[in-house]
């Protein structure tokens, strides 16, 4: 499933991309969306999401500056505008598509449907050449864990407290998002923007008084709203 974030500074733009991912709705969920390019960073930022739908012309800040002011690149980027004449500074972008507005139906599901092959043929490859171990500087030294024997990731400003099988908590210099691509994206999931969990060791979903998943070390992450039915489908998958 692909998780997308929307900007677009019309309205109708993005109740429009909205229904056109509902017709598609078992390959795409909007998980985000915004008409200010200023709260599109933070969501690309929070929710890392595998495409972004990003309008060009907007007040403020254009498609362009704001990918200037992002940290988090790893994303498909499709541009949805209704002007040609951006084309050859988009592909400076290395974007993935350039839908121009009225966007059809068929143009939309025609991307959304290559990208999604696309995506699941660099997981399958990602599953075959992940590394066992993955590398973390700590306070006294560097640290190499086993992935499977992390139970979880959280962020603590600018450090990631990594949970382990055996009760152990080492806590490394460096942000979550600079694990989290080293991680195996099949075994590890991004529940909220501050936890990262490995999905073998998910025991059960709470729902009681919010979102949760109980972990086999007993602690209990929280799921955000946004990632819950994505979250559980890809229990069910695993």
């Amino acid at each position: 499933m692909l998780r997308a974030v929307i900007i677009d500074d019309e309205k109708a733009g993005i109740e429009l991309l909205k229904v056109l991912a509902s017709r598609n709705a078992g390959i795409i969920k909007i998980i985000g969306s915004t008409q200010k390019a200023e709260e599109g960073v933070e969501l690309i930022e929070d929710y890392k999401p595998d495409v972004v739908f990003l309008d060009i012309h907007m007040p403020h800040l254009t498609g362009f500056e704001l990918l200037e002011k992002l940290n988090f690149r790893n994303f498909k980027l499709i541009f949805t505008t209704a002007h040609k004449e951006y084309a050859i500074q988009a592909i400076r972008e290395q974007v993935f598509d350039y839908l121009l507005k009225p966007i059809d139906d068929d143009a939309f599901k025609e991307s959304v449907e290559r990208l999604y092959r696309e995506l699941n043929a660099q997981n399958d490859t990602r599953k075959t050449d992940v590394h066992e171990f993955i590398e973390i500087q700590v306070k006294d030294g560097i640290l190499f864990l086993r992935q499977k024997d992390i139970v979880r990731l959280e962020a603590s400003r600018s450090y990631t407290e990594f949970y382990m099988d055996n009760g152990v908590k080492h806590v490394a210099s460096k942000a979550m998002k600079d694990f989290e691509q080293k991680l195996d994206a099949h075994v590890f999931y991004r529940c909220h923007k501050s936890h990262l969990v490995n999905l073998q060791k998910v025991q059960k979903f709470i729902n009681s008084d919010g979102f949760f998943a109980l972990m086999s070390d007993g602690s209990k992450p929280i799921v955000s709203k946004v990632m819950k039915d994505d979250f559980l489908k890809r229990l069910k998958d695993f």
